[in-house]
């Protein structure tokens, strides 16, 4: 089982901030769980952004920045399962991997990783971008599955703020 919240884990493979485990400790799980999805088992990727994230922390106290960070891991590391890895993976970015789980079990991650995120919009004024990739036969890489996740987050984000897209 994957630790979704990283606070069990080493120092070194949680981000201090959010509480959960950071890019380190994605780079290092996602190779392994990715080949749990080329023999079969469903896997589902979602790319949050936070928009224009060092842009709003430069006017704001770093009490505040820390405070909102903290929330947003609180919130995002609850919405998932303890199979998932729910990850830091740069300043105001997110990846979840959501082992046995196809792209409509996506959906209702995505759907509710959005309804959490509503209390952090009305409190600190951020905006989110969300893009949703599943595990298909055609992708013999995990660069494939981030690369369709990340196209999805990108068409997301030229609709607007606070979008969802998903990788058909």
């Amino acid at each position: 089982m994957l630790e979704s919240t990283g606070s069990a884990g080493h120092p070194a493979l949680t981000d201090p901030q959010t509480g959960l485990p950071n890019k380190l400790h994605w780079d290092t799980v996602f190779g392994v769980v990715f080949a749990a999805g080329e023999r079969g088992i469903p896997l589902t990727l979602i790319l949050l952004e936070v928009n224009r994230f060092q842009e709003w922390g430069v006017n704001r106290e770093q009490a505040e920045v820390d405070g909102v960070l903290d929330l947003l891991g609180q919130a995002l590391g609850s919405t998932t399962r303890q199979s998932d890895l729910a990850a830091r993976t740069q300043d105001g970015r997110f990846a979840f991997l959501l082992m046995d789980c196809n792209l409509a079990g996506g959906r209702l991650v995505a759907d509710r990783l959005d309804v959490v995120l509503a209390h952090l919009r009305t409190k600190s004024g951020l905006s989110f971008n969300m893009g949703v990739a599943a595990h298909n036969r055609d992708m013999a890489r995990g660069e494939d599955l981030v690369g369709a996740a990340e196209n999805a987050l990108r068409v997301a984000q030229a609709r607007g703020e606070n979008e969802i897209e998903f990788h058909s």
